[in-house]
């Protein structure tokens, strides 16, 4: 899955594991330009997938 950075608006990957928990909330660094990105994610069983929310961290 690729996110959006908030402070750069560049497009990163960012991998989520299932086996980590249905409801997930992290921080990472953006690849590009560093700054720290709030992941939100939670497993969406209708789509087998996450719904990810991302903000400024």
């Amino acid at each position: 899955m690729e996110i959006k950075c908030h402070f750069c608006f560049e497009t990163i990957p960012l991998e989520i594991y299932r086996e980590e928990g249905d409801k997930q909330d992290f921080i990472v660094d953006c690849e590009v330009c560093c700054h720290p990105l709030h992941i939100t994610a939670e497993w969406n069983d209708e789509e087998e997938d996450f719904d990810v929310e991302v903000d400024a961290g």
